[in-house]
């Protein structure tokens, strides 16, 4: 039964990491780039939400981020779009090296904290994860649902169970249709009024 809970939980955080791909990028890049870094872009965003090919997609986050021309929007999406590669990778170290950097770049994204939130729950920081998380929320971020979800993964973790739960239920009310969201508050149930 440990070794079943044990499972869960790491397919808990794995999805964590993976879920910070599909909000890490907005999207609308200048179109008078070169061709070459207009394509590193699309090819960095593209893994990120896809969550596949990341080693290549990495080198081309690189080649994009070379591109002095870059504004700061654009620089720190790319940013968060290689955390997440490299999260997916399981290299939370450099994804949250690319976080910070997003972070002296555009303090106010909300997926920045979404993002930030997904890599602390990677690293074993709950508390930096579940503040993120709230604070993605604070800044409106859309979809919701993740935020709400990350933030119960980091509390379960703090053995906050009660706090959790909510949380769970409330990714799940907002993410119907989703699964994996509305799976966890059942795993609660017995333990509810």
């Amino acid at each position: 039964m440990n070794a079943l809970i044990a499972h869960k939980r790491r397919q808990i955080a794995c999805l964590a990491g993976l879920v910070i791909a599909v909000t890490s990028s907005a999207g609308a890049f200048a179109q008078e780039r070169a061709p070459a870094v207009r394509s590193a872009i699309s090819e960095c965003e593209a893994a990120a939400l896809s969550g596949t090919d990341a080693a290549r997609a990495l080198g081309a986050c690189d080649f994009a981020l070379r591109d002095s021309s870059l504004g700061d929007e654009e620089r720190a999406r790319l940013h968060l779009n290689r955390a997440a590669l490299s999260a997916a990778r399981g290299d939370g170290r450099n994804a949250m090296t690319d976080l910070n950097a997003a972070r002296t770049l555009l303090d106010d994204l909300p997926q920045l904290h979404l993002t930030l939130s997904a890599a602390q729950i990677r690293i074993g920081d709950f508390n930096g994860a579940q503040a993120s998380a709230r604070r993605a929320l604070e800044l409106g971020l859309e979809p919701s649902h993740l935020a709400h979800f990350n933030r119960a993964i980091a509390l379960e973790r703090l053995g906050q169970y009660d706090d959790a739960y909510d949380a769970y239920r409330e990714a799940a009310r907002l993410a119907p249709e989703n699964a994996l969201l509305a799976a966890q508050p059942r795993r609660f149930a017995r333990h509810q009024p």
